[in-house]
């Protein structure tokens, strides 16, 4: 087995430390959810292309160490495979590689999670002869990505931080190697992402929704779309927070209002009331609609009704003032 020399080397405490060698080998198994080389004594987590010609496979340990997960040192491993050829094309080293995926042209992603406990990790792209493509450090921890069917594209998506990568999406063009786009996602979590190759968009799709597009610009080119479909989700906690948007639009007009009344009164009875976290938001919104179609004594029970139950929920001046201009009507 033939190694090459590492062609990554780490430059400081705080980067992801890598390696990269050629191997080629023989006895590549699958038993789910590990794949094993025995000719390398490895073994690890794996995942499929679509082709189920390729698999990456990677695992969060240091062997000389002795252990995985949280750790500040003993470098990981991963290992792409060629099913077809019983090969192994790419062998490196990473310092936590996680949640590999791999394209039909053998091209793979892998997430470095870090060693320590800073909110970092490193996301990278490489094609199928381990050659780096993508290598884009953040100062966020890693939720998830994926690469496209057929190589051409790349996203990663990252948890809340106080830092300028903190909940963010990255689009990243494979055939540029440039990033497309650095967004805050609009749909409001819960979401998995796909991949249109030719027009180069990214697609979220949110669960009991639907999908929703991002041009190769970043922009969210559905969301009147996504407010529509929030509007009729089953999901009561995204029906109140779409009215509220709603009831917040400029220039908003009766018709919509009224959209806004009824959506949050099926939230209620689609399970909000049963919660005593979302009941008084369901019924400050409600206190909303019912202002915004000057219908003050309705709105004065939703509010009350919702300071009852939480007195900081917001509405007490609101209250208060709906109160003194039906007093002056009398």
């Amino acid at each position: 087995m033939g190694i090459f020399d590492w062609l990554f080397k780490k430059r400081n405490a705080g980067k992801p430390e890598m390696g990269l060698v050629k191997a080629r080998s023989q006895m590549v198994e699958l038993e789910k959810p590990f794949l094993h080389v025995s000719t390398m004594d490895y073994g690890g987590l794996y995942s499929l292309s679509k082709s189920k010609k390729w698999a990456i496979s990677w695992r969060d340990s240091g062997p000389s160490a002795g252990r995985g997960g949280h750790r500040e040192s003993g470098l990981g491993e991963f290992v792409l495979a060629d099913l077809a050829s019983d090969v192994v094309s790419t062998h490196g080293k990473m310092q936590r590689p996680n949640n590999g995926s791999v394209a039909d042209n053998g091209s793979f992603s892998l997430e470095d999670w870090h060693f320590g406990n800073t909110l970092s990790g490193t996301f990278s792209v490489f094609d199928s002869k381990g050659t780096p493509i993508i290598s884009k450090e953040l100062t966020a921890n890693i939720l998830e990505s994926g690469i496209s069917r057929n190589g051409r594209l790349a996203y990663c998506a990252t948890a809340n931080s106080k830092t300028e990568h903190g909940y963010k999406i990255f689009l990243f063009d494979l055939e540029t190697g440039e990033e497309l786009f650095c967004v805050t996602p609009q749909t409001g979590g819960m979401e998995s992402y796909a991949f249109d190759e030719d027009k180069k968009l990214l697609i979220a799709d949110v669960k009991g929704v639907g999908k929703f597009r991002y041009d190769r610009d970043g922009n969210f080119v559905d969301a009147g779309n996504l407010n529509k479909a929030n509007l009729g989700s089953s999901d009561y906690s995204r029906v109140i927070r779409a009215a509220e948007e709603v009831l917040d639009e400029p220039g908003l007009s009766a018709a919509r209002a009224r959209e806004a009344l009824d959506a949050v009164i099926r939230a209620r009875s689609l399970g909000a009331d049963a919660n005593p976290a979302w009941r008084p938001n369901a019924l400050k919104v409600q206190g909303l609609a019912h202002e915004a179609l000057d219908e003050p004594y309705e709105a004065i029970k939703a509010y009350e009704d919702a300071i009852i139950l939480n007195p900081k929920i917001g509405v007490k001046r609101r209250l208060d003032a709906l109160k003194k201009r039906v007093a002056r009507r009398l």
